[in-house]
């Protein structure tokens, strides 16, 4: 009923289409801008795929039978899941240079990541021309990408990392054409040929990625891809630094671990468990400090405690976890009735004994705690704590006394105190006059008060005081 006359479904559709707004028009790609590297090594493509093939232990690779394991047979995908083969292809955006390698990994991890880029910055293989630290590296937001220690090695390279938006490929479009290259030219290979193990396989992608990047000609640029590698210069191949100072570089996001009592700290490396981590050796750590703590991922469970030095040098100070014997306590703990081993002293340690020092003249702080509890007075009590308030008492100007008014309270409150009970009484007179009252005192204070209240007690002691005692009868010896 929006429309003005009843219209059918291709003038409909033709309408849209002359608009630009027919649903396959919609649907068609976005334009994008060709962008240009201006050097080998300027720029890197990387892109992990998991492969069509799989390690089967005691038959090799093997390549997935699609009629075997798809969306609909869960359960073959579910066996194979950890048999998987990963592929990590990374080009070199100049030259279209092409390198692969796989991995045997349940799935993507930042060490698998970190092997593959530090093997494809120096090649153990000296026929794989490309080499050296890229200035820029182009990644998908993958996990592994995004982990920390990836990115702070990246970034100590000096290498400008950053991942596409999800859902454009395109952003990274030499590397996916690259995936589809070696799915076809590679690995359509294997069903051909026995490959026992991953390391075989990746025998077979070494001789072909050499042979592909010296031989195949790149429509670009018209030649091959190695040729147009070797056209980079010296000033422009940044060769990667050794490989442990590369690895050391692999650490985690910092955490924060309070130091405790006994000078220790806890933490829990990925895979390892909760450990127990001594910095009693550390400079300048004290019983309640907060420390930064992170993990190499090639030395873990050791951990690495972050501290600065006085020139503001960042050092990671690296620590093995304490061992425990079979019933949980520290191996190199000392045996009670055995030995004994003392705190090394910390810097409040040290300054609390110059400090007893100074004032009781004893270091030992036992020592210093008995004499406080002598009654020693700080520095011999030379010290006047109260000079300064009575000199400000004696400054203070004088006031006038301001006049009042009375608060009349029309209803006071009336406190009744419960009587005493006789034992109460007896021991209340028996502390006021010194000794235990007589039966006939006690008969008088009866006469008095027929019950007895606290407040009572004052004039009952007086009039007690006042009457003569009775006379007792003397005692004489007869013989």
């Amino acid at each position: 009923g929006l429309l003005r006359s009843a219209v059918s479904e291709s003038t409909v559709s033709r309408l849209l289409r002359r608009e630009g707004l027919h649903w396959e028009q919609l649907r068609a790609p976005t334009p994008h801008v060709t962008m240009r590297s201006p050097h080998p090594n300027w720029c890197w493509q990387v892109d992990p795929s998991l492969c069509v093939v799989y390690y089967s232990r005691g038959q090799g690779v093997q390549v997935i039978d699609e009629r075997k394991a798809y969306k609909n047979k869960p359960a073959e995908l579910e066996r194979l899941k950890p048999l998987r083969v990963w592929r990590y292809v990374l080009t070199d955006h100049c030259s279209g240079a092409v390198y692969v390698r796989y991995f045997e990994a349940a799935g993507e991890s930042q060490a698998t990541l970190a092997a593959f880029l530090l093997e494809a910055m120096e090649p153990s293989d000296p026929r794989v021309l490309m080499r050296g630290v890229p200035l820029h590296l182009v990644w998908d937001a993958g996990s592994a990408n995004s982990a920390h220690g990836i990115q702070q090695m990246l970034t100590a390279l000096q290498v400008v990392h950053w991942p596409h938006l999800p859902g454009n490929p395109r952003a990274k479009g030499q590397v996916e054409c690259s995936n589809n290259l070696i799915e076809r030219r590679l690995e359509g290979r294997l069903p051909f040929v026995r490959v026992p193990t991953v390391d075989e396989l990746n025998a077979h992608a070494r001789d072909w990625m050499v042979a592909y990047n010296a031989t195949s000609v790149h429509g670009r640029h018209g030649h091959s891809r190695y040729a147009a590698w070797q056209m980079i210069r010296p000033d422009q191949l940044r060769l990667r630094p050794p490989l442990e100072a590369c690895q050391a570089l692999m650490t985690s996001k910092p955490e924060t671990r309070k130091v405790r009592g006994d000078l220790t700290l806890s933490f829990s490396p990925r895979g390892h468990g909760p450990q127990t981590y001594s910095v009693a050796h550390l400079d300048d750590v004290r019983v309640g400090d907060v420390l930064d703590v992170c993990v190499n991922i090639y030395r873990a469970p050791e951990i690495c405690v972050i501290r600065r030095d006085a020139e503001g040098h960042t050092r990671y100070l690296c620590i093995e976890p304490q061992q425990r014997d079979a019933f949980g306590f520290i191996a190199s703990a000392p045996v009670i009735g055995e030995s004994y081993a003392a705190a090394r002293d910390t810097s409040i340690d040290t300054a609390r004994k110059d400090a007893n020092e100074r004032a009781l003249g004893v270091r030992d702080p036992r020592e210093a705690q008995a004499a406080r509890d002598k009654g020693a007075l700080p520095f011999g009590g030379a010290i006047d704590p109260f000079k300064d308030v009575r000199e400000a008492a004696a400054a203070a100007p004088s006031f006038l006394q301001r006049r009042g008014t009375e608060l009349h309270l029309p209803n006071q409150m009336q406190v009744e105190l419960p009587p005493m009970s006789r034992i109460q009484l007896l021991r209340a007179l028996r502390d006021r006059l010194g000794r235990p009252a007589t039966d006939a005192e006690m008969q008088r204070v009866a006469e008095w008060y027929p019950s007895v209240v606290e407040t009572d007690l004052d004039d009952i002691v007086q009039r007690l005081t006042e009457q003569p005692r009775e006379e007792r009868p003397r005692l004489a010896l007869v013989r």
